[in-house]
């Protein structure tokens, strides 16, 4: 593991005093932060992460790794507005698909065909972030966040038909996670969370996507792994306003996530659906996998197979793999 330098959380602490103006104005003049309170803290959690790193074994170094990232979420969190990184936020310039979806269906809305010619290479990027809110107001084990992730499909190599973005994904969502650090069995249940989630893709009739969901997440570690489970409950919605109610069908009610972390810079993970039926059984599969790229950069190839890759494809079965750039991994 790399411990943080102490020097460069309090760089990260300088960062973050330009925000001290909307802390001040959630929390009134008696709440202001100074530059000194921050900087103490960056200190602080400095000092722990390198405690940590010292006494990392193989055994530990999951734990450890959480143990650093909530200590970045503790010293950006001390000001409201701080953006922290949520999921992996990667750029992957070339992806390669065996078979477009030319022609998105839904029950509701029937056919939905581009006007244009898919091609079957295209980018692909995702962003994600959370903010925390009401920072202070609860204990310092629980804290209510915004989310927000982003994934676009682009159809940058595509010049005849202008390169357009084909699909854009929208994913908001406000969750409170409860930090555990209970030890079970050989390893340790970290965090619970539960929230509300909405992801859209912004389109128009016939090819509008959306659905409105209670989300939860447990995560827990073992060794070098990271396993979390995030089922979900679909709110119902008026016939007339569902654009895709079948799909359950094709995502099931959660996904389930596998990380191995073997040393500083290689990541490996899975994410896995499955629609938990005997007849038409159906399963997703995303695996990723990073590394170092140079010393600032990691290089990132990911491949798809399965339901869900986006809301207009939820019901059509893609086979996409494509390599760039992950600039925030799990960790």
């Amino acid at each position: 593991m790399r411990p943080w330098n102490r020097l460069t959380l309090i760089a990260c602490a300088g960062l973050l005093i330009p925000l001290q103006g909307a802390a001040q104005a959630h929390g009134g003049a008696d709440d202001e932060i100074t530059r000194e309170e921050v900087e103490a803290l960056a200190e602080e959690v400095g000092e722990e992460v390198e405690q940590s790193g010292a006494q990392q074994s193989d055994e530990q170094a999951m734990e450890q790794e959480i143990e650093e990232y909530e200590a970045k979420e503790r010293l950006i969190g001390t000001l409201i507005g701080g953006f922290v990184p949520y999921r992996p936020t990667y750029i992957l310039p070339y992806t390669y698909v065996d078979s477009p979806n030319q022609n998105p269906v839904s029950p509701r809305l029937g056919e939905g065909d581009y006007d244009t010619n898919l091609q079957d290479e295209e980018a692909k990027y995702q962003i994600s972030f959370k903010v925390p809110l009401l920072t202070g107001m609860l204990d310092d084990r629980t804290t209510l966040w915004f989310g927000y992730t982003q994934k676009s499909f682009w159809q940058v190599y595509n010049t005849d038909e202008s390169a357009p973005f084909r699909e854009t994904n929208y994913e908001p969502e406000l969750f409170v996670r409860h930090r555990l650090g209970w030890d079970l069995g050989p390893g340790e249940l970290n965090a619970v969370a539960i929230g509300f989630n909405h992801q859209s893709n912004g389109q128009s009739e016939p090819r509008s996507r959306s659905w409105n969901r209670i989300k939860g997440s447990i995560a827990y570690t073992y060794n070098r792994w990271l396993f979390m489970v995030n089922p979900w409950y679909r709110l119902p919605e008026q016939d007339s306003d569902n654009d895709n109610d079948d799909i359950h069908e094709y995502l099931g009610y959660a996904e389930y996530i596998a990380v191995y972390k073997w040393d500083d810079d290689h990541v490996i993970s899975t994410t896995l659906m499955n629609n938990l039926r005997s007849d038409d059984n159906r399963t997703s599969v995303e695996l990723g996998y990073s590394f170092p790229m140079g010393e600032r950069l990691k290089g990132f190839v990911q491949y798809y197979n399965g339901y869900g890759e986006s809301l207009i494809d939820y019901n059509e079965r893609m086979h996409r793999i494509g390599i760039g750039i992950m600039l925030n991994d799990w960790l």
